[in-house]
């Protein structure tokens, strides 16, 4: 495990009990101890460990007795002594398989295995956080050859395990839940998606279980991480000042970097930087424990320890910085929580110096961060990198300070007036309240200002309770397999409570319930319990390993701070963030000892032969996710390639393409909203309809709404389409299926105002006088559905609606009713609507052409002739319909 430490703030700690210490060591010494290292007397304690007592004794000397200092500090030497002896006689046991040059010759494959592993670590937060659909494709190809490869190095030291524990049975249940639930998805495009990351995450798992095999790879994987984010924290910063350009990445004064979400960031960076904690007091450890022999030869500003923290700092200012800037209230909440938990749990003797490193680069982070965003807003870059920097170099001045003050004996002097300094930070927590008082009685303006901006998060949170209300009302229409991945996304706007647009119900645990039902939210659960269980009793068994113990309760931290924020937001949903946790799940995983390792150290005298049957059963899998895989990113790139072709033809071969390969996505089909604006409709349905073939065109419509079931778009270009084969009773019910999926939209009233017109217009001039009237009739009754609908609003509901303005009758919803009114015979009615609607630049062409058929039939010539004009200049394609218009008959109540 890590290097073990020993510091003098423990030693005085135990000050209290000194005889029975004394009494204790006598005992020890009598022990029969296993002496590693040179010794110069029987007690078996190495001499760079004495020579450790004897540099802290002098300081010791100040606060108790020389020599009760001096055996106690033995004492503790000695158990970190038996301690190191036992650890080491741990680590010999998991030796497994016998070296011979069969088995060595493979080693290339863990190699290969474990550096993909940690590509596949540090890129995905620069894919704009692993969040959409062709990155996460990507990801999973590799992953797979990274899989096969850590197939091929268990094979050779004959290591046949794959599942052993429950966390390994829980984590691989997650994509066989996503995947059972994929079979009765409300979308099964999103629902693919959704079962390639869960692979994803369960490969890393069992990567990062299987591939560490000692802490230097436990160290490499906390170091990757660390630098990845510190890569992503510093291109917030360059994008925030123009440096680099990244789309989204500073916006409203928020720092987004690569993640293109503050709030998801802001999680990101605050496990990493505990991360950073850890790895800046491991090397306050490793400097403690040097030998007296080597800091003789090497000046202390010289040691690689002493360096290595200063870099620490640096890092841990910029982590801390950025997330800063994200001005994440929640991640600020949670991060304030772990923090608390963070030091409380630390073993006694980090506690102190880990809160004085946090107190120094927290300040110098908060005034870097505050001016550095501030100033950045009003585009002066320079400003904004001397902020940065003033920052940093503080940051540093107090690093150099807090080493010094260590090695003067500060710890030992916190220790002793530890009463004293409690106080005084009781009184400045007192005055700063006091402070605080008086800034509100004096600047009522700022604290009114204030309170509107906390005003706007309190609406925030109270929003995200209306979500998880929703989501709870879908959950409870389908309780055991839920609605298949992307669930939410694709039926949320059926359940939600008022207008709100959110692909994301902002609490992950909610929207895997609502995705998977009760299986899934056991499997999340079981997942969450198993890793807990692990982390607990690692923690307790380490309790005389103060290096092993911080190791394990800091991946526990990282691991928890990333779940807590998981349930206030969609942290999740970037794969990016997902993959640490999933690693820092195996990362503890990989601390138990598999149970293979019994097995094979039977076998370690005797020549065993390697199992190719669970080599091939590794590589039929890895090419079935390879295939998977590839199959749906060759899918995703055709489809893109559409956009690049040159004929309708070329574009028609291409999506075919693209469906041959995946068939379950409805974006192929029918996609209104293309990733790229492009010359011709990227689907199959307008690309048909485009070539006049209604009917291929029709098939796919319909497929797009047997693969999107909730999708309102849907089901309004399948109306449409059913308008155009003069389906009038198909074109009606797909309109107002439209709108029952989404009834907070005013666009689907519109829509359906607009179709029961066309369907009433097709009748009428079939010769179906009382269908037409029934058609026009309910056109005539959609403003009253739109009242309807915000009548069940609550008053709060109607001040959340922030998202769309608030329904009203629209000139588009005017009018078509006006357009009814008039064949209905209710003249004057149709007149006032459709005169409403002639301030609407969209509508007023058609306007106009329906006022001059009106005033015609009003024998009002001229101003017929005056209205036509207008529609003529406005929109000429319509004007040429004005003499069959005038022509249809006229409905009488």
């Amino acid at each position: 495990m890590a290097s073990k430490t020993l510091r003098a703030g423990d030693t005085a700690a135990r000050s209290n009990n000194i005889q029975k210490a004394i009494s204790d060591y006598e005992q020890a010494v009598k022990c029969d101890v296993t002496k590693t290292g040179t010794t110069s007397n029987n007690d078996g304690i190495p001499d760079y460990l004495k020579g450790l007592v004897n540099r802290n004794t002098a300081v010791l000397r100040k606060t108790i007795s020389p020599v009760l200092a001096q055996k106690m500090l033995i004492i503790l030497v000695k158990e970190l002594h038996i301690m190191t002896n036992s650890v080491a006689k741990m680590k010999n046991k998991t030796t497994v398989v016998k070296k011979s040059r069969e088995n060595n010759q493979w080693e290339f494959s863990h190699a290969i295995a474990f550096w993909g592993l940690m590509i596949l670590l540090f890129l995905p937060p620069y894919f704009r956080g692993l969040f959409f659909q062709p990155e996460q494709e990507r990801a999973l190809i590799s992953t797979a050859v990274i899989f096969w490869f850590a197939w091929l190095w268990k094979w050779s030291k004959r290591d046949n395990e794959f599942l052993s524990h429950p966390l390994d049975y829980f984590v691989l249940a997650f994509p066989i839940v996503y995947l059972i639930s994929a079979f009765q998805a409300a979308n099964y495009g999103l629902a693919v998606d959704e079962v390639v990351k869960t692979i994803l995450y369960f490969l890393v798992y069992w990567l990062a279980s299987r591939l560490i095999r000692d802490e230097k790879d436990i160290t490499t994987i906390l170091h990757v991480i660390y630098i990845s984010a510190l890569g992503v924290a510093l291109a917030g910063l360059a994008t925030t000042t123009g440096i680099i350009h990244i789309n989204d990445g500073f916006k409203d004064g928020r720092i987004y970097s690569s993640f293109q979400y503050p709030n998801a960031l802001a999680s990101y960076l605050a496990a990493v930087t505990f991360i950073g904690f850890y790895l800046w007091r491991r090397t306050g450890i490793s400097f403690t424990i040097s030998t007296g022999e080597e800091q003789k030869k090497v000046p202390i500003r010289l040691s690689t320890e002493f360096f290595f923290q200063y870099l620490y700092t640096a890092g841990n200012f910029l982590l801390f910085t950025v997330f800063l800037g994200t001005k994440s209230q929640g991640g600020l909440l949670v991060f304030s929580l772990m923090l608390v938990i963070f030091i409380a749990g630390l073993p006694k003797g980090g506690r102190i110096p880990v809160f004085i490193h946090i107190l120094l680069t927290g300040a110098f982070s908060g005034l870097a961060a505050w001016r550095f965003v501030s100033v950045a807003v009003n585009k002066s870059n320079g400003s904004a990198w001397f902020w940065l920097f003033a920052g940093l170099v503080l940051a540093l001045v107090g690093q150099a300070l807090y080493s010094l003050t260590e090695r003067k004996g500060l710890l030992q002097w916190i220790t002793v007036h530890r009463k004293g300094i409690l106080a005084v930070i009781l009184l400045t927590v007192l005055a700063g309240c006091a402070g605080v008082s008086v800034y509100v009685n004096t600047h009522t303006g700022e604290v009114r200002a204030l309170l509107q901006l906390d005003d706007i998060h309190l609406r925030s949170a109270i929003e995200r309770f209306y979500f998880y209300r929703d989501a709870l009302k879908m959950f409870a229409l389908r309780p055991l397999l839920g609605w298949g991945g992307g669930g939410w996304q694709e039926a949320y706007r059926s359940f939600q409570s008022y207008m709100y647009n959110s692909n994301q119900v902002h609490n992950d645990y909610l929207q895997i319930m609502v995705e998977t039902g009760i299986l899934g939210l056991l499997t999340i659960t079981g997942i969450w319990a198993s890793f807990l269980r692990i982390a607990h009793q690692l923690y307790q068994g380490a309790r005389e390993n103060v290096p092993a113990r911080t190791l394990f309760w800091i991946i526990t931290v990282a691991a928890v701070s990333i779940g807590a924020h998981a349930a206030i937001d969609f942290d999740l949903s970037l794969s990016a963030i997902t993959l640490v946790l999933f690693t820092l799940f195996g990362i503890m995983r990989s601390f138990l000892a598999h149970p293979a390792a019994d097995v094979e150290k039977k076998k370690n005298n005797k020549y065993v032969p390697p199992n190719n049957a669970v080599l091939a059963g590794a590589s039929i899998a890895s090419a079935l996710i390879l295939f998977f895989g590839g199959c749906l990113a060759t899918a995703y790139s055709s489809y893109i390639n559409v956009i690049q072709a040159k004929s309708y033809d070329q574009a028609l071969s291409l999506i075919q393409k693209a469906i041959a390969y995946n068939p379950f996505n409805p974006i192929y089909y029918d996609d209104t909203n293309p990733p790229i604006p492009s010359l011709y409709h990227v689907d199959l349905l307008h690309l048909y309809q485009a070539q006049g073939k209604l009917d291929d065109a029709m098939a796919a419509s319909m497929r797009a709404v047997e693969l999107s079931k909730y999708n309102a778009n849907s089901y309004a270009d399948l109306s449409t389409l059913y308008s155009a084969n003069k389906k009038t009773p198909e074109a009606v019910q797909a309109a107002e299926k439209a709108l029952s999926l989404a009834p907070f939209q005013i666009q689907w009233y519109e829509f359906l105002s607009k179709t029961y017109l066309i369907a009433g217009y097709n009748e009428l001039t079939a010769g179906k006088r009382d269908e037409a009237k029934e058609y026009f009739e309910k056109a005539e009754g959609v403003p009253a559905k739109i009242q309807i609908r915000m009548d069940t609003l609550s008053d709060e509901e109607k001040r959340l609606w922030k998202d769309a303005p608030p329904m009203t009758v629209t000139p588009t919803v005017k009018l078509s009713v006006g357009a009814s009114q008039y064949l209905l015979g209710q003249w004057t009615e149709a007149d006032s609507n459709l005169k409403a609607t002639l301030d609407d630049d969209k509508n007023k062409g058609e306007a106009f052409l329906w006022l001059a058929v009106l005033r015609n039939k009003q024998d009002r010539a001229q101003e017929a002739q005056d209205f036509l004009a207008q529609a003529k200049k406005l929109s000429p394609d319509l004007a040429k319909d004005y003499e069959q218009l005038k022509s249809l008959p006229v409905l009488r109540r």
